[in-house]
C-alpha cells in the first residue's frame, strides 16, 4: 500500500510539473521540417507506423499499450544487448546476466511469455530457455524497435503472452532505392574498453534491391564501483567483473525483387556470439577444478553461432476481396555452447521454421481486417552432462483474426485466436499437446482537443514451453538444477488495460492501467525440501550437496499482476533559442499468488526524468532513473537495494559533401552506483557497470 501511495503520489507530481512547465512554452508554429529533424520525444506530424500490426496501423489507433523507438530515439540508448536497449521505456525492464545477456521483462513477466521478434518473426535462439542465454540478434542494427505491452498472444502465439519487442533492421527491402545510401558507426567505451564497429549499405538497379551490414564488437571485463559479491569475501578483486568479456561478430545479405504488384526478397545472416557467464565460481559445484581457456580467465564461458535465412513478400491485390497477402518466414541453424575450460557442460542445436501468411480483405461493412496462419516447428538437440533440458521436438499452428472499424471518434478492434501445440520428448518419446484460445476486444474514444480514452479486454491461454515441460538437470552457467513437470497445465489469463492520454502542442502525456488474471499461473521456485528455512542445494544427480547447485522447480498457482504507468512529455521550447523537451515518467506492477505471497524476481517502482535538448547542429540530453529498492519478495527470495542511474549525451552533426556526420559522447551511471537488478539471478554477485565514457561517430550517407 506504501508503494501504491507512491505511485500516486509521483504520478500527481509528474503531471503537476508538466504542466506549470507548459504554460512556459512559446506559441510558435513547429514546421514539419524540423520535426523530422529533431532528436527529442515531442510527437512526429507523421503517423507512427506499427509494422508488427498486420493491418500496419498507426500508433494512436491500437487499443493495446505500444510503444515505437524510432531510429533516432535508439541511438541515446545502451545498444550492448535488445533488454538493455529498451529498459527505460514504460513497463519495459530487462533481465541481467551480464553485458552480453538482456532479455526484455514487460510488466514483470519475462521469459517465454515476452517474445522477441526480428521484422516480424522469431529470433528462433534458444533464449527462453534460461536467463543466461543471449538474443541472437542486434539492437544496433534497428531503424525502428516496437514494444507491445501487455498480451499480444493473439497475434504472435502463447509465448507472447507477457508482450512482444519487434525489431525493425529492414534486411529484406521492400522498395528500390533511388541511390546508394548507408551508414558507419564505431564506439570506445572506457567501462570495459569495448570497441564496436558496424556498417549499413542499401542499393539497387532496375527492379532489384539489396542489403548488406555487418558488425563486430569486442570488450574486456567491464568496471564496477566496489565488489561483485554483495557480501565478498577475503581477497575478492575490487573494481572489475571477471569473466564479463564480450566478442561478437554478425553479418547479413538480403537481396529483393520489387514487381508494380509487390515484393519478394531473401536474406542470409551469420551470427558468432562468445562470451562470459560473470559470477560463477566453478568451486561452488565440486565438479570442476579446472580453470577456462577463455579470454576472461576463470569460469563459464558461452559461444554462439546462428545460421539464419529469411523471405519476405507481399502481393496486391492478388485475388477478388483482398487487398493484399503478406508472408514472411525463417530457418534458423543455432548452436550453443557452455563449457568451462576444455570440459563442454552443455550443448544445445536449435534447428527452428517460423512463418507467417497475412491476407488483408476489403472492407466488409466498414470493417477492415486480417486472416492469417503461423506455422512453428523447433528441433532441439541437446548433449553433455548438464544437459538440463532433454532433445525435444516442438510444433505449433494457429490462425488468427483481427478486425477494426472507425465509426466517428469511436474506434473498435476485435481479435481472435486459435493455436495447437505439441510437444515431444525424443529420448523416451513422451508425448503432450495443449490448444489454446484467445479472445480479445478493444475500443477508443477521441474527444476534445487530442484526448482519447481506451482500453482492451482479453482472455488468453499459454501453452507451457519446453523448458517448463521437461527441464531435469543441472545448469552449469545459472549454477542451478532445474526440474520441469510435464503435467503443466494451460496458463489462462484475463486481461485489462485502460489508457487516457491527450497528444498537444505544448503537452503530451499517458495514463495506463492494468491487470493481469492468471490462472495456472507457471514460475520457477526456490525449494527448501530439508526445512532449514534456506534453499536447499544438490550435486549433479540431484541429491543433496550443500556446495552444490541450486534446486529449482517448475510450479503452477493462480497469480495477479497489477499495474500502472504514467509518461508526460512537456515541449518547454522551439523557437530560435532551440527545443527542449522534458520527459517524466514512472511505471510500477506487483506481482501476487492468489493464495498470498509476492512471486519472485519482480520489477520494483521506477520513475525518471529526461531533457532533451536541440540548437543548431547541437543534441544534447540528460536523463535520470530511479530504481526503489524491492522489499515485496517471494519465499527464499532477498531484498535488492534501490539506485539511481544518471547519464548524459552531446552529439554534434556537420555535413561534409554529401555525408552526414554525427560525432557524440556519452556518460553512464556518473554517480559511481552499486545497482543490482531484482529481476537478476545474479543479482547478489553481478551488479550493472560503474561510470562510463563513451565516444562515437555516425556517418550516414
Amino acid at each position: 500500500m506504501k508503494k501504491l501511495e507512491t505511485l500516486i503520489s509521483l504520478i500527481t507530481f509528474a503531471g503537476l510539473s508538466s504542466y506549470v512547465c507548459a504554460q512556459e512554452v512559446t506559441n510558435n508554429p513547429v514546421h514539419a521540417s524540423e520535426v523530422a529533424d529533431r532528436i527529442s520525444f515531442k510527437k512526429l506530424l507523421k503517423p507512427v507506423i506499427v509494422t508488427a500490426d498486420p493491418l500496419s496501423g498507426d500508433q494512436a489507433d491500437i487499443s493495446r499499450p505500444v510503444s515505437v523507438l524510432q531510429r533516432k530515439q535508439m541511438q541515446t540508448r545502451d545498444l550492448r544487448n535488445i533488454g538493455e536497449a529498451v529498459s527505460q521505456e514504460l513497463g519495459v525492464s530487462s533481465s541481467d546476466f551480464g553485458p552480453a545477456v538482456g532479455r526484455p521483462i514487460i510488466r514483470g513477466l519475462g521469459g517465454p511469455r515476452v517474445r522477441v521478434l526480428e521484422d516480424g518473426i522469431g529470433t528462433m535462439d534458444v533464449s527462453t530457455l534460461s536467463p543466461d542465454h543471449a538474443v541472437a540478434t542486434e539492437a544496433l542494427f534497428a531503424d525502428q524497435v516496437e514494444i507491445f505491452r501487455g498480451s499480444s498472444a493473439l497475434l504472435y502465439g502463447s509465448g507472447a503472452s507477457g508482450g512482444v519487442v519487434n525489431i525493425v533492421n529492414h534486411r529484406i527491402l521492400e522498395q528500390v532505392p533511388d541511390e546508394v545510401g548507408g551508414d558507419l558507426y564505431g564506439h570506445y567505451n572506457s567501462v570495459a574498453d569495448d570497441f564496436t564497429g558496424a556498417f549499413r549499405l542499401n542499393a539497387g538497379a532496375g527492379r532489384f534491391a539489396w542489403h548488406l551490414d555487418g558488425m563486430k564488437r569486442h570488450t574486456g571485463d567491464y568496471s564496477i564501483p566496489r565488489y561483485a559479491e554483495v557480501n565478498p569475501e577475503s581477497g575478492a578483486k575490487k573494481g572489475v567483473l571477471e569473466n564479463s568479456d564480450v566478442r561478437t561478430t554478425n553479418f547479413s545479405s538480403g537481396l529483393s525483387y520489387v514487381g508494380e504488384r509487390g515484393f519478394l526478397g531473401v536474406a542470409v545472416s551469420r551470427f558468432v556470439n562468445n562470451y562470459g557467464i560473470p559470477g560463477h565460481d566453478h568451486g561452488d559445484h565440486g565438479d570442476h577444478d579446472h580453470e577456462s581457456e577463455g579470454e576472461g580467465g576463470k569460469g563459464v564461458r558461452i559461444r554462439q553461432k546462428q545460421t539464419r535465412f529469411d523471405i519476405k513478400g507481399a502481393l496486391n491485390h492478388p485475388l477478388p476481396g483482398l487487398q493484399k497477402i503478406k508472408t514472411r518466414w525463417g530457418y534458423n541453424n543455432h548452436t550453443h555452447k557452455e563449457s568451462e575450460g576444455d570440459e563442454v557442460g552443455t550443448l544445445l542445436m536449435n534447428r527452428e521454421w517460423e512463418g507467417r501468411v497475412e491476407m488483408l480483405h476489403q472492407p466488409l461493412a466498414g470493417w477492415k481486417g486480417v486472416l492469417g496462419f503461423q506455422y512453428q516447428n523447433r528441433d532441439l538437440a541437446t548433449l553433455g552432462e548438464e544437459a538440463f533440458v532433454p532433445s525435444s521436438r516442438m510444433d505449433s499452428l494457429g490462425v488468427f483474426l483481427l478486425e477494426r472499424q472507425d465509426v466517428g471518434r469511436w474506434h473498435f478492434e476485435m481479435s481472435g485466436r486459435f493455436e495447437h501445440q505439441r510437444a515431444k520428448r525424443k529420448d523416451d518419446s513422451f508425448e503432450t499437446s495443449h490448444n489454446a484460445f484467445s479472445i480479445s476486444g478493444g475500443v477508443i474514444r477521441k474527444f476534445g482537443d487530442g484526448y482519447s480514452v481506451g482500453g482492451d479486454i482479453s482472455r488468453t491461454e499459454r501453452a507451457p514451453a519446453l523448458e517448463e515441460l521437461f527441464s531435469n538437470g543441472a545448469h552449469l552457467a545459472t549454477g542451478t538444477f532445474e526440474r520441469g513437470d510435464t503435467s503443466l497445465t494451460r496458463e489462462k489469463s484475463s486481461n485489462f488495460d485502460l489508457f487516457l492520454r491527450q497528444k498537444g502542442d505544448k503537452l503530451d502525456w499517458t495514463l495506463n492501467l492494468f491487470a493481469k488474471l492468471v490462472d495456472n499461473f507457471i514460475f520457477q521456485q526456490e525449494l527448501d525440501l530439508t526445512g532449514d528455512g534456506l534453499p536447499d542445494r544438490v550435486n549433479i544427480e540431484g541429491r543433496p550437496d550443500e556446495d552444490g547447485y541450486l534446486l529449482l522447480k517448475y510450479r503452477q498457482k493462480n497469480a495477479n499482476f497489477l499495474g500502472a504507468e504514467f509518461e508526460t512529455i512537456a515541449h518547454l521550447l522551439n523557437d530560435h533559442r532551440g527545443k527542449l523537451d522534458l520527459r517524466l515518467w514512472t511505471d510500477y506492477v506487483r506481482g501476487r499468488l492468489s493464495a498470498g505471497g509476492y512471486l519472485p524476481r519482480v520489477t520494483p517502482l521506477r520513475f525518471g526524468g529526461a531533457l532533451d535538448y536541440v540548437y543548431g547542429p547541437w543534441q544534447g540530453r540528460v536523463d535520470v532513473m530511479r530504481v526503489h529498492k524491492q522489499t515485496d519478495i517471494a519465499p527464499l527470495e532477498t531484498d535488492t537495494a534501490g539506485y539511481t542511474m544518471l547519464n548524459v549525451q552531446l552529439d554534434y552533426r556537420f555535413d561534409w559533401g554529401r555525408m552526414n556526420y554525427n560525432l557524440f559522447v556519452r556518460g553512464a551511471n556518473l554517480l559511481n552506483e552499486e545497482a543490482r537488478r531484482h529481476t537478476s539471478f545474479l543479482k547478489d554477485r553481478v551488479p550493472l557497470p560503474g561510470r562510463s565514457g563513451l565516444v562515437g561517430v555516425r556517418i550516414n550517407f
